[in-house]
């Protein structure tokens, strides 16, 4: 099977794809091979599915910056969000259960692919509305198409799920994508798009769409373009005491992008000069010295300088694939690697073990 991108600027790009992915692309880690099981039934059941969700910002009214919490709307926010997120964090805790075990524990990789058809046949989330619903969104479905990528070789001898879930994502993407597209103000070329544009990538690499493969390149290529010779994003400089955190934020995308589009053949390091590199540097480097982000920010970080927490640790995950396929090129990685194992649900969960499964 061929998978073909035309991509501006850029000649026709041909990928074939491995015989371990039926469809689209291979994903950026290894997983066990095909097999046919019967459906789980023990599974835990998945939090209630809801076709929307009302979504409000955490900050507080008439913050620019977009720093300043505001207590009351980040309660809010977090609950409406807590069925997604709980859905999230175990389709990848399933997922990963059985790739880690290279097919052993087949029924946690049949609980998450019995997930992700629960909420694909109650039509979940493909009601919503409002950009800060969408990019939650954004977020939540990037991490079920790297879940659904770790799973998708996976068969049930009856009423196979592969079809239903594939409908979903890609409906949730084309609404995703069609909000995007109308955005005129930052969130149009912020990490919001970066967000969509790995979602739409997911949905493309796992269901072979080449019109939407080429929109997310494009998107990740909205960022790309704006990273300063010094390796700086200039609206998420604009970010105050959040201007770190939401760097390594922005570099989680576009780093998976990365990863995605070189099974594609698409070279998103390279581009403009290694870009993206100049970002990873200097967003890694700021962790444990942020004396230069804090003056181009004008405000102490937030990021601890020993990324102990869960948050911070989350925050950092990506670098797991970047130190793969660069392990020398950024400074204080080894430093940042120390803090695994480092997970991110939103990014396919235990990022350590699955780069590990990549020989």
């Amino acid at each position: 099977m061929v998978f073909r991108l035309i991509v501006p600027v850029m000649l026709t790009i041909v990928a074939a794809v491995s015989p371990a992915a039926a469809r689209g692309l291979p994903a950026p880690f290894d997983t066990p091979s095909a097999r046919t099981i019967a459906a789980p039934t023990n599974c835990p059941p998945p939090p209630p599915p809801s076709v929307t969700v009302d979504v409000v910002q955490a900050y507080a009214a008439g913050d620019r910056s977009y720093s300043k919490v505001n207590p009351a709307k980040l309660a809010a926010r977090n609950k409406a969000l807590r069925a997604m997120r709980a859905f999230t964090s175990g389709v990848a805790l399933t997922a990963n259960r059985y790739v880690s075990s290279n097919g052993k524990r087949a029924d946690q990789g049949g609980c998450a692919l019995v997930w992700l058809k629960t909420w694909a046949d109650a039509g979940a989330l493909t009601k919503i509305t409002g950009h800060d619903a969408q990019f939650a969104l954004s977020v939540q479905l990037s991490g079920w198409t790297l879940d659904y990528m770790q799973v998708r070789d996976l068969h049930f001898t009856k009423d196979d799920p592969h079809v239903a879930i594939e409908r979903w994502l890609a409906l949730l993407a084309d609404r995703l994508q069609a909000h995007t597209d109308t955005l005129k103000n930052t969130t149009a070329r912020n990490n919001h798009r970066y967000w969509a544009g790995l979602a739409a990538m997911g949905v493309a690499a796992v269901t072979g769409d080449p019109a939407r493969m080429r929109w997310a390149i494009g998107s990740a290529r909205v960022g790309l373009d704006q990273i300063s010779p010094q390796g700086t994003l200039p609206l998420e400089l604009d970010r105050g005491r959040l201007a770190l955190h939401y760097h390594l934020y922005a570099a989680a995308p576009l780093v998976m992008m990365a990863e995605i589009a070189r099974e594609a053949k698409v070279d998103l390091y390279g581009y403009r000069g290694g870009a993206l590199h100049r970002l990873v540097a200097f967003s890694t480097s700021s962790v444990g010295n942020p004396a230069l982000i804090t003056r181009l920010a004008g405000a102490p970080q937030s990021v601890a300088a020993k990324p102990a927490s869960y948050a911070d640790r989350q925050a950092i995950a990506w670098i797991e694939y970047y130190a793969r396929r660069f392990p020398k090129r950024a400074p204080d990685l080894d430093r940042l690697l120390a803090f695994r194992p480092l997970r991110n649900p939103e990014l396919g969960g235990d990022l350590t073990m699955l780069v590990r499964t990549r020989r």
